[in-house]
């Protein structure tokens, strides 16, 4: 076989793993279409109970860390801020609009290590978990100040009615 076919049946291969994978993320894209976050920032919220830089790794489906959510604002990573207020909590992120999630949605927070294409130390990540719609949804936060995660986990679930007989966030 001339060298010429060998370099062409590579470079066929390789325009067809671009073809398979842009394919994949437009048939997400679609499937992802109607999960838009309010970004309606309430004007008149309450001092944040505790705020901190945050790298957003990911968000993916509930409980299901490699199922990549295309969501307006969400799709990709970035960096930010995570306010956790008494009404809900606001997420800055970093060429994004401001994204309002209410107290109503919030589902929890907990650690994490993993999620799609970040892997961390054990509990390295903030997993939060919301209900965007009928969709319930994990959005995964690398926090830049350690010092404020345990108050961030704890003003997360202070959003949250307790209940004895609750599933694991």
């Amino acid at each position: 076989m001339p060298e010429w076919a060998s370099t062409l049946i590579v470079i066929a291969c390789v325009l067809a793993a671009f073809l398979l994978m842009w394919t994949g993320w437009r048939r997400r894209g679609r499937r992802d279409a109607g999960l838009v976050p309010s970004h309606a920032v309430p004007a008149q919220l309450d001092a944040p109970v505790v705020a901190a830089n945050v790298l957003h790794a990911a968000t993916t489906r509930h409980q299901q860390p490699l199922e990549r959510v295309l969501a307006a604002g969400l799709s990709f990573r970035a960096n930010g801020s995570l306010a956790v207020h008494r009404e809900g909590v606001v997420l800055r992120l970093d060429g994004a609009e401001d994204i309002w999630i209410d107290r109503s949605a919030v589902v929890g927070a907990r650690p994490a290590q993993v999620a799609i294409d970040k892997a961390v130390e054990r509990d390295g990540l903030l997993a939060l978990a919301w209900n965007l719609g009928p969709t319930t949804l994990d959005s995964y936060f690398r926090v830049l100040e350690p010092e404020k995660s345990v108050e961030l986990y704890d003003a997360i679930d202070s959003l949250t009615p307790a209940t004895p007989a609750e599933s694991e966030v």
